[in-house]
């Protein structure tokens, strides 16, 4: 605390951020009389970096003698909070206050702790530790030193930087409000904030949304399963993989191959591989079964990964940016626009089903969505007349 007599700005060191001693530093109220009658007294404000002014102005209590005896008890009042850590430029008290780095480095190593544990799957843990360093990054460019300062207002202009500034898409954008929810939620439960302050922050309606990847014209994807059977044959099985069978690139890489069943036509895929963590089956066309025998899939061991170097069974497990690097070859060699993506054979190959009258409870189970409603997004509306409904005779 400064002293009555040391309360001017020039008295302070140079404020250092980090360091909460400075933070606390505040002058004893006094009562000015004059023209103007008012209590004053300096508190640090941390967003300027030095002691602020602050008056409270007493005018309006008309007698001299009730004026002074009301400075007293304001004087009385202030000097207890101030003591306590109050501080009038803060949200929270003083010595609830944390550095906004030292919080970071604390949700650092609770990332890290839930990976290593098995809490988080290693595309959660990258893309949690990929938030957390492009907020620091912003926040360097864009100081705050405080996590109380870590408020609605702020966090807004970080996502609006993100959408408008970066360029990225807005579901871009709703990721990074998803996982600072997460942030924020964490932080009140270790008591570094009082509330969370992406509650009330709207998400951008999906139904604005527009995906980059398109599907896949079919005579592009012929061209595309010619071109592979005779440069990457091992790709074309994760190809067939995802335009047939519907598996992410994620769990791909999570594939054992003693899960397949030969016999049945069938993969099993466990709880703890899949996106939904729930055990499915799912089945597998017997072009597909052949193409993976006709490679010697099967001749190896029953744990190792489908998919391991060069895509080739093995014992080590890889990542799945492993699928874009080979399907960046494909691109170039038959020259693929940008939208017709890896992943686009997923979406190209639930439309194709849907538009041969795959029957859609069916397309659901292979694609394991969990309700119609879902699978029936991928329906082509037709530009011609439906030949089942054209020959269609009902009862009326």
């Amino acid at each position: 605390m400064l002293t009555p007599n040391k309360h001017s700005k020039s008295s302070v060191l140079p404020y250092k951020h980090g360091n909460t001693d400075y933070v606390k530093q505040f002058t004893l109220p006094v009562l000015r009389e004059g023209t103007e009658w008012y209590i004053e007294f300096y508190a640090f404000d941390p967003a300027l970096g030095k002691l602020r002014r602050k008056k409270i102005k007493i005018n309006r209590i008309k007698s001299l003698m009730k004026r002074r005896a009301y400075a007293r008890d304001v004087i009385g009042r202030l000097t207890t909070q101030l003591q306590r850590g109050w501080n009038p430029w803060i949200a929270q008290d003083i010595g609830d206050l944390h550095l906004f780095s030292d919080v970071c480095d604390s949700y650092d190593r609770y990332i890290e702790k839930m990976y290593s544990s098995g809490n988080y799957r290693k595309e959660t843990f990258v893309g949690y530790k990929s938030y957390l360093k492009n907020l620091r990054g912003y926040v360097e460019e864009h100081p705050i030193y405080y996590m109380y300062q870590l408020d609605r207002a702020y966090i807004v202009e970080f996502l609006d930087y993100i959408f408008i500034e970066r360029d990225n898409g807005g579901q871009t954008r709703n990721n990074y409000l998803s996982w600072l929810s997460n942030f924020c939620g964490w932080a009140v439960d270790k008591c570094y904030l009082t509330t969370r302050p992406t509650d009330g922050i709207p998400y951008i309606d999906k139904k604005h949304l527009r995906k980059k990847r398109q599907v896949i014209p079919t005579n592009v994807v012929k061209q595309i399963s010619t071109w592979l059977k005779d440069n990457d044959p091992y790709f074309l099985l994760a190809c067939q993989l995802l335009y047939n069978c519907f598996i992410r690139p994620v769990e791909m890489t999570r594939l054992r191959v003693g899960w397949f069943n030969i016999k049945a036509g069938t993969i099993t895929i466990p709880a703890d591989a899949a996106k939904n963590r729930e055990t499915m089956v799912v089945t597998v066309p017997k072009k597909v079964m052949a193409h993976a025998i006709e490679l010697g899939t099967f001749h190896a061991a029953s744990q190792d990964f489908l998919f391991s170097i060069d895509l080739k069974p093995g014992d080590h497990q890889v990542d799945p940016v492993i699928f874009r690097h080979h399907w960046a070859v494909v691109r170039r060699a038959l020259s693929l626009r940008p939208e017709w993506q890896f992943y686009s054979l997923k979406d190209t190959g639930i439309t194709e089903m849907l538009d041969r009258n795959i029957a859609s409870i069916a397309v659901r189970d292979q694609a394991r969505h969990s309700s119609l409603a879902i699978t029936e997004v991928y329906t082509r509306h037709l530009q011609r007349a439906n030949e089942q409904v054209l020959q269609w005779e009902g009862s009326l």
